[in-house]
């Protein structure tokens, strides 16, 4: 039997008995994720080279959450374990599927049960009706494109038939963008509200690995397409807003499970960015070095994610003010390391995506003409991007494990699961040189950095920069630990430094929303911040959903209009109408 069959058949079967009996349920998603990984790491080869890695990705997170779950969904009754498992399985056709048609049932398969979890929560019953309407708008472009890229290639396999034309690729692309919650989709911040309103477990589900769908979508048609330069800047200036104001609304989020959300859009944002670019280019060392750098950020992306939801499930709250801080150093190392890793720090995986990325847009800074001049801008929105989202970050692992009002120890599986996902960042990280294309891969034994051990960008024969997962691993922990024993006073007099509680009295309560505040009053442009009763109360407004508010308003303004003085039972205007209709018809007809 196929293992790649064996892991769909063992998934399905976690259905039905997840009614009845959880923890079994769970085993057989994680006994299934990892006949599917160890299925991608023996059978992978330059044929699967990059779609096998998809594979891989998603098998990690897949078995770090189900772990989670175990203990976090006994509160949600018998229902939640089924429809997880039915998510996942949706999800492992996608990434088995050799045709169009299968691709799309999996695309279904995962949103309708995903759609049912974040029903159970009925106190926002809408937020599901709102990520079943997104998830069927994607659908219908997944459907729109298929169909010309069937006609294009004559066949339903889009394995090795390559695309004549861009049009197939984006409007798979716009499908793909809309499940992950990418500008202008994120105008009605869907993925947010969706995944906020979900049970953790699924949020990091959704998070890490349905919008890992969509990517993997994007990727799949994109390698059989031809170059565009048009479509190509359209995917990185979308990214690049994406990234922007995804990170500045992760900001000054005061929800958690939104913020987390928030924080998928910007990643998502990122890695469009870098498709935008390898789009773009036609033929070269950076294109190569691209497709490198989508693969390892969203490797980082997928992995810390699931630990920033696993991590926000153990609070069993909603909101930074609700949370009650429970001492676990296990916890506090494993919060640290995911907060890490989506701040782009090293030593993480996502520190080394984040260093790719920005790698490869100064790299396309030497290209010529238009794409020079794109990626310059690109990439320093992107870092500009990068520090807001670093400043989210240190707000959920701030008020996550200092500022929460005590609330006693915490010693339970959930805990281990967050310090073994940071774990695996770092042994991601470390383990880096594996998962780069060997081309990209170098020494420098003049300085005691032996072949084998360095990750080189370039877009030329010569290097660009290089990094050492390795070293630079060993260098933080020596100075690390020198730090410690030169500064631990624990045997001692402690050191006494001046508090700064954000500019507060030291007996009020810092807040999440204060921390936040300087953001607020800086961007008050973009925010429309609003002050009130003598700058004590704040608020912002949400320009993208005011944007389509005021869309919306004036769209039914006109509809009211036009069926007034138009569509108002005249039969001369309904002779009109279908002239003109049968008219446009016919000329559809002769150009196509």
């Amino acid at each position: 039997m196929n293992p790649a069959f064996l892991s769909l058949i063992i998934t399905a079967a976690a259905i039905p008995v997840g009614i009845r009996w959880r923890k079994a349920s769970y085993s057989l998603v994680i006994a299934g994720s990892i006949v599917l990984a160890v299925f991608t790491l023996l059978g992978s080869g330059d044929l699967a080279y990059p779609l096998s890695y998809f594979s891989l990705i998603a098998a990690i997170a897949w078995i770090l959450i189900s772990v989670f779950s175990m203990t976090y969904s006994s509160g949600y009754g018998k229902w939640l374990t089924p429809l997880f498992a039915m998510t996942v399985l949706g999800m492992m056709v996608i990434l088995e599927s050799s045709d169009y048609v299968t691709f799309i049932i999996g695309w279904e398969i995962m949103s309708t049960p995903a759609y049912a979890s974040i029903g159970l929560n009925k106190e926002h019953w809408n937020a599901a009706y709102v990520f079943m309407v997104f998830s069927e708008i994607s659908t219908v472009f997944l459907i729109i494109g298929a169909i010309l890229a069937v006609q294009e290639t004559g066949t339903l396999d889009f394995r090795f038939q390559s695309l004549t034309s861009d049009l197939p690729l984006l409007l798979i692309a716009i499908g793909c963008m809309t499940k992950m919650g990418i500008t202008p989709f994120m105008i009605s911040e869907w993925l947010p509200i969706a995944h906020g309103n979900a049970p953790a477990n699924d949020s990091a589900l959704f998070s890490a690995t349905m919008t890992l769908m969509g990517v993997f979508g994007i990727v799949r048609v994109m390698l059989l397409s031809p170059p565009s330069l048009y479509l190509g800047f359209f995917l990185l200036a979308v990214g690049v807003l994406t990234v922007f104001f995804a990170a500045l609304f992760a900001y000054v989020s005061e929800n958690m499970k939104m913020l987390g959300g928030f924080s998928t859009i910007e990643n998502n944002g990122s890695i469009l960015a870098a498709i935008g670019l390898y789009v773009a280019l036609d033929g070269s060392v950076l294109k190569t070095y691209l497709l490198s750098v989508i693969l390892i950020f969203a490797l980082a992306h997928s992995v810390a994610k699931t630990g920033l939801f696993i991590g926000i499930g153990t609070t069993r709250k909603e909101n930074f003010s609700e949370i009650e801080s429970r001492k676990s150093s296990t916890m506090t190392v494993g919060w640290f390391l995911v907060t890490m890793s989506l701040s782009g720090l090293l030593p993480t995986i996502g520190g080394l995506g984040t260093w790719m990325l920005l790698e490869s847009f100064f790299m396309g800074a030497y290209q010529y003409g238009l794409i020079g001049i794109a990626s310059v801008v690109a990439g320093s929105m992107i870092a500009l991007a990068e520090g807001l989202a670093s400043a989210s970050m240190m707000k959920v692992l701030s008020f996550t494990q200092v500022h929460g009002r005590p609330g006693g120890s915490m010693k339970s599986i959930e805990g281990y699961v967050l310090f073994a996902t940071g774990s695996v960042l770092v042994l991601l990280f470390v383990l880096a040189n594996f998962l780069v294309r060997p081309q990209f891969i170098s020494g420098l034994p003049s300085v005691l950095v032996y072949n084998g051990f360095t990750i080189q960008s370039r877009f030329s024969a010569a290097d660009f920069g290089l990094i050492s997962p390795l070293y630079v691993l060993a260098i933080i922990t020596i100075f690390a630990a020198l730090a410690y024993m030169i500064f631990d006073r624990r045997g001692g007099e402690p050191r006494v430094v001046p508090r700064w509680n954000g500019g507060v009295d030291f007996d009020q309560y810092y807040t999440s929303f204060a921390y936040a505040s300087n953001i607020r009053l800086m961007l008050k442009g973009i925010l429309r911040t609003r002050m009130r009763d003598g700058n004590r109360q704040m608020s912002v407004v949400d320009v993208f959903w005011y944007a389509m508010q005021s869309f919306a308003s004036g769209y039914r303004r006109f509809a009211r209009q036009f069926a007034y003085r138009v569509m108002n039972s005249s039969i001369t205007w309904y002779m009109i109408y279908m002239i003109t209709a049968f008219m446009l018809v016919l000329i559809l007809a002769f150009v196509i």
